[in-house]
């Protein structure tokens, strides 16, 4: 499933709250939703549906009306929509409050090609352009861990270089200060418990890591490591989560896919990757 298609979205949930809801309550929620997201969209207005309203300006938010829909704002937070407004009363001689929540598409991942590689979609997230030639000695860094490492992997430190994809996931690099790839293999073992950690058979290999408690690594062991899933634990005291992607889909998936199952980076409006590599 992939909830960038709108047949695969979940459908809007909607709120009808009583016809006498407080209007200071009401005044509380949109006053919570500026503070998160600033001034709405006007999506309807006097029973008038803004015409110019697409998928990537709210419109899923509009989709369980009909006629009763008097009124309609919206704000964009993160992976939604959230929408405040008033509908009609059923015998139409009154309205009431109503809240809805539609699945928010990242605006990043439309209009890409069906056949980039997850490297190619990365850069057109971010606005990434590749750079020059590579500047990692491959051949040395996997001799030194004594394993072949995923090509995606090289592929995308070849491209983006040490940095930080959105201030929110930290690419793990060969001989990169602070973010080493050559030295997570330092890291005590209970780090990745219950698994064992890399040299081990099946070990996990960290190459990833963020300031919101994510840990990214692989699971070694398949011959190619092209087959190496990559496991995330976004909490310590949490298990870790497995996903049959290589760390290209994973990293464009985190940063956009709103059905990953981790809340999207908060960059959702304007992705891009900073460098650490001046």
């Amino acid at each position: 499933m992939d909830r960038h298609r709108p047949e695969d979205r979940k459908p809007p949930t909607v709120v009808r709250l009583p016809a006498d809801t407080d209007a200071d309550e009401l005044a509380g929620l949109r006053d919570t939703l500026g503070q998160w997201s600033g001034r709405p969209r006007s999506l309807a207005l006097d029973r008038l549906v803004d015409p110019t309203v697409t998928e990537e300006r709210g419109r899923a938010l509009l989709e369980p009306f009909g006629e009763e829909l008097v009124e309609l704002a919206a704000w964009g937070y993160r992976a939604h929509w959230i929408g405040l407004g008033r509908v009609a009363t059923g015998d139409g001689t009154g309205t009431r409050p109503v809240v809805v929540v539609a699945d928010r598409p990242d605006p990043a991942w439309g209009g890409l090609p069906g056949a980039s590689t997850w490297v190619e979609r990365l850069c057109a997230i971010t606005g990434r352009q590749p750079s020059g030639p590579p500047a990692v000695d491959w051949q040395a860094v996997e001799a030194e861990l004594g394993t072949a490492l995923p090509p995606d992997y090289k592929e995308i430190v070849d491209v983006f270089g040490p940095g930080s994809f959105d201030n929110y996931v930290d690419l793990l690099t060969p001989n990169t200060k602070g973010s080493d790839l050559m030295r997570v293999i330092e890291a005590p073992a209970a780090r990745f418990a219950p698994h064992p950690a890399f040299p081990a058979p099946h070990g996990l290999l960290r190459w990833g890591s963020s300031e919101y408690d994510l840990d990214l690594a692989w699971q070694t062991g398949a011959a190619d490591p092209s087959d190496w899933p990559v496991l995330v634990r976004s909490d310590a005291a949490e298990g870790w989560r497995r996903y049959d992607y290589g760390a290209g889909e994973f990293l464009a998936r985190l940063l956009t896919d709103v059905g990953l199952g981790f809340e999207p980076s908060y960059s959702v409006d304007e992705h891009f990757f900073e460098s650490w590599d001046h």
